[in-house]
C-alpha cells in the first residue's frame, strides 16, 4: 500500500493503477518471493531504484512466459508479456541509472521479439512488425548483435508471410550478417532457415536448398542446445518442416512430402509445434494428390485443437479448403466430422478454396 500511495502522489491515480496492474500481471507467473516482488514494485514507483536484481527478476518472468507459450500457445501469455513490456518502458523513460540502461534495453529487445512472435501467431503481422522494429533498435542501442539478428529474422518472417519478397530478402541478409558476429549456432541456423524461405518466395530453388543445408550444418556442429539462445526452439525438425512449406511454395510437392515426413520423425513433440508440422505435411500431401493421407494427417492435427494459435487454425482451414474437390470422399467426410467435434469447422466457404489456394504461404 505504501508503494501504491507513492505512485498516486507521483504520477496520478489513473497511471498509478495502470502501473500496479502491470506489476501484478507481470509477476503473477514468476514465482518470485516477497522481497523480489517488492524490489520490482519499488522500481516501478521510482525508476532510479532499478538495479541488476530488478532486471533479473523481470527476465525470469519473461523466461517463464516463453516456456508456457511453447506448451499452451500465445493467447495464454500475451497479456503478461504486454504488461511486462509496459514496465520496461516505464523504467527506461523514467530515468533508470545509466549503468543499467544497456541491460534494460537488451531485456526490452528480448521482450519485444517475444511479443512480436506471439502477435504473429495471433494473426496480427502488422502489430508484430512494430515490435520487431523496436527490438532491433533496442538491441543495437544495447550493443547486442544476437537480438538484433533475431529481430531481423522475425522481420523477414513478417515480410515473407505478407508476400513482400524484397523486404524478406533484405531482412534475411541482415540477419545472417548479424548472426555471424555471435557464437550462437542455433541463431545462425535460424538465420539460414529464414533466408531459405525468402529464397523460396523469390522462386530460387537452388539457393533455398543450400541455405536449408547450411542451417542443418550449424545444428550438426552444435554440442548441445543452448536454453539462453533466442532461437532455442530451432531444431532439425523445425528446419525440415519449414523446408516442406518452402518446397510447396516452389511447386515441388513430392519433395515437400518427403521433407515433411522426415520432420515429423525428428520433431520435438511440443503440442503446438508438432500440430503445425502436421498441417504443413497435410498441405504437401494435398498438392501431391495423396488425398486420403492428407485428410488423415490434417485430422491428427486436431488432437491439439485447443492449443492451436489463430494463425495455425487459419492454416488448418486453408488446407481443408484445398480438399474441397474431394469433399464427397470418405476420408474428407471423416476429417470434417473431426473438425466439427473440435469446433474447427468454419461456416461458409473454407479459406484456401479460391483460385490462389495452391500458393499458401506457410512459415515456421
Amino acid at each position: 500500500m505504501d508503494i501504491i500511495t507513492s505512485l498516486v502522489r507521483s504520477v496520478g491515480r489513473r497511471q498509478a493503477m495502470q502501473l500496479v496492474s502491470w506489476t501484478l500481471a507481470t509477476l503473477g507467473l514468476s514465482g518470485l518471493d516477497t522481497e523480489d516482488y517488492t524490489r520490482v514494485a519499488q522500481a516501478v514507483a521510482n525508476p532510479s531504484r532499478v538495479d541488476a536484481h530488478v532486471i533479473k527478476n523481470l527476465a525470469i518472468t519473461l523466461t517463464t512466459c516463453k516456456r508456457l507459450e511453447d506448451k499452451l500457445g500465445p493467447s495464454e501469455v500475451l497479456d503478461t508479456g504486454l504488461a511486462q513490456h509496459g514496465i520496461v518502458h516505464r523504467l527506461l523513460e523514467g530515468g533508470c541509472p545509466e549503468q543499467f540502461s544497456k541491460p534494460l534495453r537488451l531485456l526490452d529487445a528480448n521482450m519485444a521479439c517475444s511479443i512480436g512472435r506471439w502477435l504473429l501467431d495471433m494473426g496480427q503481422p502488422g502489430a508484430a512488425a512494430g515490435y520487431f522494429a523496436r527490438a532491433r533498435k533496442s538491441a543495437h542501442d544495447a550493443g547486442n548483435p544476437t537480438y538484433a539478428a533475431y529481430a531481423a529474422i522475425n522481420a523477414s518472417k513478417v515480410a515473407f508471410l505478407r508476400g513482400d519478397t524484397p523486404t524478406a530478402l533484405d531482412n534475411a541478409a541482415a540477419a545472417r550478417s548479424l548472426a555471424t558476429r555471435t557464437g550462437d549456432l542455433q541463431l545462425q541456423a535460424h538465420a539460414e532457415r529464414m533466408a531459405a524461405s525468402a529464397y523460396a518466395l523469390n522462386g530460387q530453388h537452388g539457393l533455398c536448398l543450400a541455405a536449408a543445408e547450411r542451417a542443418h550444418g550449424f545444428l550438426t556442429n552444435l554440442n548441445s542446445f543452448c536454453p539462453d539462445s533466442p532461437s532455442y526452439y530451432v531444431s532439425h525438425g523445425t528446419i525440415d518442416t519449414c523446408q516442406s512449406a518452402d518446397l510447396c511454395l516452389l511447386g515441388k510437392p513430392s519433395q515437400a512430402v518427403q521433407a515433411g515426413t522426415v520432420a515429423l520423425d525428428r520433431f520435438d513433440r511440443t503440442p503446438t509445434a508438432y500440430a503445425h508440422a502436421r498441417i504443413n505435411l497435410a498441405h504437401a500431401l494435398v498438392l501431391d494428390k495423396d488425398i486420403t493421407e492428407a485428410a488423415r494427417v490434417l485430422g491428427d492435427a486436431t488432437s491439439s485443437a485447443h492449443l492451436l494459435s489463430p494463425r495455425h487454425t487459419q492454416l488448418l482451414h486453408a488446407v481443408r479448403g484445398l480438399l474441397a474437390p474431394w469433399a464427397h470422399t470418405h476420408a474428407v467426410k471423416a476429417l470434417d466430422s473431426q473438425l466439427q467435434v473440435c469446433g474447427l469447422k468454419p461456416v461458409g466457404q473454407l479459406p484456401g478454396s479460391g483460385s490462389s489456394a495452391n500458393r499458401l504461404i506457410i512459415s515456421c
